[in-house]
């Protein structure tokens, strides 16, 4: 009889990071079940890469960090904005899939930064820093169709009470120093487009704001749900706001007698969400939605959201995706 024996294979390894420069990571990745599908999976772990990021720009442990008083201290989303091209996009990710992610950190100032991501797809998974880092300039005005380009603000909050998520105070923490990090031009700041979504609660977007409606305005209500939507430091966790509005948006897409496959199959070229606040978790939350459509494509959509905390009376996000279907 003859026998086989197989060396045993080497360590599989999935995921490598290193730097790029001071402010910058260049990450190559292989998407995990994880990570793909919801929308809600992707942004959940690119925030977990902003983090990282933010560490490893500022020099301090982001998980960990505490403010003057002693008070844990979160690097909490103000504003994160996702935006793809034909040639990739969220839904286009599967299990396997080999991306390099870059990551940039910027000053926003003392109480927080703006850090940018470009994923693509590359058989390139060696650990080296040959790519060089996008610009600026790539990242706002010339994206590339086969990129998925995340945006994020984040501020420094505390909790001011010690049993509640209202009333989030800026506590910029205890080691972080803003001056280490290159400044982002003001025009690129998204801080003026937050103030005016908090101001009209909408983004304004001039080329669609008078696109023909796609049907009435639907409201629903939600009760937060603490097996999905709450994260362990017991805040509502910002990639749950996504999961919250298409579960909502869904709800609209149904209603105008569309399927659940068809909603499924959409193709998600700018979601971007504005945080004001958070809410406590035994609450109920109100979103009350608008669509409108391309006049001369219906099939391109833009659905505007605005979630509200029913029990303290407060607006504490601003949405908007922009779809096809």
């Amino acid at each position: 009889m003859t026998t086989y024996s197989q060396a045993p294979a080497p360590p599989f390894s999935f995921n490598r990071v290193h730097r790029m420069g001071s402010t910058s990571l260049r990450r190559l990745v292989t998407v995990s079940p994880g990570m793909c599908g919801p929308t809600k999976a992707l942004v959940a772990c690119i925030g977990d890469w902003t983090w990282e990021a933010v560490s490893n720009a500022c020099g301090l442990d982001v998980f960990n960090a505490r403010d003057g008083q002693g008070r844990p201290a979160y690097l909490s989303f103000y504003y994160y904005r996702i935006t793809s091209g034909a040639g990739l996009h969220p839904k286009q990710l599967t299990f396997g899939d080999r991306l390099e992610v870059q990551s940039q950190v910027f000053d926003a100032g003392r109480r927080g930064v703006l850090t940018l991501h470009r994923l693509r797809r590359t058989a390139d998974f060696e650990d080296n820093d040959s790519s060089d880092p996008f610009d600026l300039g790539e990242a706002y005005t010339r994206h590339r169709d086969d990129c998925i380009y995340v945006e994020n603000l984040n501020l420094w909050v505390s909790r001011g009470g010690s049993d509640t998520n209202v009333g989030l105070v800026h506590s910029p923490p205890v080691g972080f120093d803003h001056a280490v990090l290159p400044k982002l031009p003001e025009a690129h700041s998204p801080r003026s487009l937050c103030s005016q979504a908090r101001s009209r609660n909408a983004f304004p977007d001039p080329l669609r704001d008078a696109w023909p409606s796609s049907g009435p305005e639907y409201v629903v209500e939600r009760a937060v749900d603490i097996t999905h939507d709450v994260n362990g430091a017991g805040l509502l966790h910002f990639a749950s706001f996504f999961a919250i509005a298409e579960q909502a948006q869904l709800g609209q897409w149904l209603s105008l007698g569309r399927s659940g496959r068809s909603f499924l199959n959409r193709v998600i070229h700018d979601a971007r969400i504005c945080y004001f606040g958070n809410a406590d978790p035994d609450t109920t939350l109100r979103l009350r939605m608008r669509t409108v459509h391309h006049p001369d494509d219906p099939a391109e959509e833009r659905t505007n959201f605005v979630i509200d905390d029913i029990s303290t009376d407060r607006t504490i996000a601003v949405a908007a995706f922009r779809h096809s279907s």
